[in-house]
């Protein structure tokens, strides 16, 4: 009897699992140019001519304006965790010295802007890891007056809370490159990992940007994110958030496909059955209106257990702009996710 009135005293006061409801946000947030005519370039000078007008974009689209209109959608949203991908990252270098020694003098940090904007907002996050991606250096001019070196991140924001735990940090590399320029430049992809516990339930989030110059490259990534050892091989229950640069309606790569078949679900259909819910694109120039979007290639992928009670598109209204300018050129997607 005694033995019985001990079990049940320890059944009682064990915890009892709770739903759990995270929300997130996956957003691009643009380069500031478009990169097709420096890579498409057919010879050295044609090269330095692009390099030094995309400067130029780049400028023009004021990142620092823009990370403004990030905040504010993230006050709106609220997510818990944001992906970012094209978190970048300019540096230079005066004189131009075509990338024998590497520039070094920042003068854009895509994440120091985003830090200030939140902090204006008096909005609580911190980046639990950036990871480094593509990193090419290229002289600007004909001739060339100054080397511009441009560094591709992807970013994981979380909301400083005391309810969420960080278990486990991750950065990587996929072992898939593509190289351009004949090979004088390497394009490489990655993904940030966190591993959280939120009352009592432990998960994984992953953000990636998957290749856009190759089709092959980003197929063969896609594989790699879900293979053994892949940052999304894990029992865990798993959020991705990500720019997988494949579009949903299979008429572009098979890579969104393939991770429904590799057990992800979407919850953008989930929450929206029927509803397209393109996110992509803006034109170049961001202040421009430009005309509608074209196709949805930017994601929140679940699998292992959450589901997608809410979803919505950021960046995609006249509203959305400021000053004249949109946030990026891609919209971002949040959604609130439940754990059973």
């Amino acid at each position: 009897m005694l033995a019985l009135l001990a079990f049940v005293a320890a059944s009682a006061g064990e915890a009892k699992p709770t739903p759990v409801t995270i929300r997130v946000l996956t957003r691009n947030l643009y380069l500031g140019t478009n990169l097709d005519a420096i890579v498409q370039a057919k010879s050295t000078s044609e090269a330095f001519s692009a390099v030094e007008k995309g400067w130029a974009n780049v400028q023009a689209n004021d990142f620092p304006t823009r990370a403004r209109a990030i905040a504010k959608e993230i006050a709106s949203a609220k997510p818990d965790f944001v992906g970012f991908q094209e978190l970048s990252l300019y540096r230079t270098q005066t004189p131009a010295d075509f990338t024998v020694t590497p520039a070094t003098t920042v003068v854009l940090d895509y994440a120091k802007e985003l830090r200030k904007a939140l902090a204006a907002r008096k909005l609580h996050y911190r980046f639990l890891a950036i990871g480094n991606e593509t990193d090419a250096e290229l002289p600007s001019g004909d001739p060339p007056n100054m080397d511009i070196r441009l560094t591709i991140r992807d970013g994981l924001l979380v909301r400083i809370d005391k309810k969420i735990k960080i278990r486990r940090v991750r950065t990587g590399l996929y072992s898939t490159t593509t190289p351009l320029f004949g090979g004088f430049v390497i394009a490489k992809r990655g993904w940030v990992l966190a591993d959280a516990t939120v009352g009592g339930r432990t998960f994984r989030v992953v953000t990636t940007h998957l290749e856009s110059f190759n089709d092959a490259s980003q197929v063969a990534q896609g594989k790699e994110l879900v293979a053994p050892g892949g940052p999304a091989a894990t029992s865990l229950p798993t959020i991705l958030l990500g720019d997988l640069n494949s579009r949903a309606d299979g008429t572009s790569t098979p890579t969104h496909a393939n991770l429904l078949g590799a057990g992800f679900q979407d919850a953008w259909p989930q929450v929206h059955p029927g509803e397209i819910g393109l996110t992509c694109c803006h034109g170049d120039d961001l202040r421009e209106v430009g005309g509608p979007f074209y196709s949805r290639i930017d994601y929140v992928l679940i699998r292992n257990g959450f589901r997608a009670v809410a979803a919505g598109i950021v960046g995609e209204a006249p509203g959305d702009r400021l000053n004249g300018l949109w946030p990026s050129d891609h919209a971002g997607v949040w959604a609130r996710l439940r754990l059973p």
